[in-house]
């Protein structure tokens, strides 16, 4: 593709993502067929979220339980990334006219207390960086009409990433075996799915690992203060007007997202 087409594509998601109003898939309609057009199509979003005071937050792992590679038909984790208005604060009702499909999920939020990088980053390396974990839910979306069309789609469009909610109870890594940590996630008051930390590329701690080389390979840095989202641990769930969800993971803490009606 040509870096105008890229731009484009870019300009149309990122115009979407604030304006609550769908746009065709680029996949759909011919104009987009590789992971690297993709990739750079994110990133063009991210550079106009930077020169918006929309600085960055950090990064997601997305599609890292086999269940969901299987659904878009990959079998690789996907890289999006997180800014700073992704973050609404953990008290306020959630609005709802800026999405459109919006789904939730329960994650695990790695916050870094030093920076991650290197030549190749190791399980060591990323235990190393992290200060503490913090169970979180995620909300998805998708900006493209009829959702989207490949994996592609989603690559582009920021690994379907609009927002996430912390919990306030950090965990430390050491207090902890996040693989056969449990999770329990409500929606109206019932248990809507279940899960546990092994889903995620066997332990969260690989996905956070997978984050860190794939984001130097993209010329990134993690640094300190940086969260890395690690979801995937449950299926995701409706999140309709008036939800209030909640995700309980053992020994990490419990985290409740509410939407306005």
């Amino acid at each position: 593709m040509t870096s105008d087409a890229l731009q484009d594509i870019a300009a149309d998601l990122y115009g979407a993502h604030r304006s609550g109003k769908a746009v065709p898939s680029a996949v759909r309609n011919g104009s987009l067929s590789s992971r690297s057009d993709a990739y750079e199509i994110q990133w063009a979003q991210l550079r106009q979220r930077v020169l918006d005071r929309d600085p960055l937050r950090g990064f997601k792992a997305g599609l890292v339980s086999v269940p969901a590679q299987r659904d878009m038909d990959t079998s690789e984790p996907v890289l999006g990334h997180l800014t700073d208005s992704m973050f609404p604060p953990g008290h306020e009702p959630l609005g709802g006219g800026e999405f459109l499909r919006p789904r939730i999920e329960p994650a695990l939020a790695f916050v870094l207390g030093g920076p991650l990088g290197g030549s190749r980053v190791t399980a060591t390396d990323a235990l190393r960086a992290v200060d503490c974990v913090l169970p979180a839910l995620e909300i998805t979306d998708s900006r493209y009409e009829d959702g989207p069309a490949s994996v592609l789609d989603l690559v582009a469009d920021n690994a379907g990433c609009r927002s996430v909610v912390l919990g306030g109870t950090p965990a430390a890594l050491s207090d902890v075996d996040l693989r056969l940590s449990g999770c329990v996630l409500h929606r109206k008051g019932e248990v809507a799915a279940t899960g546990a930390g092994g889903m995620a590329l066997g332990s969260p701690v690989n996905a956070l690992v997978w984050v860190a080389n794939a984001v130097r390979q993209e010329e990134f840095a993690l640094d300190a203060g940086h969260v890395v989202l690690v979801p995937c641990l449950t299926p995701a769930v409706a999140f309709e007007p008036g939800d209030t969800v909640t995700a309980s993971i053992a020994g990490v803490g419990t985290v409740t997202a509410v939407r306005a009606r």
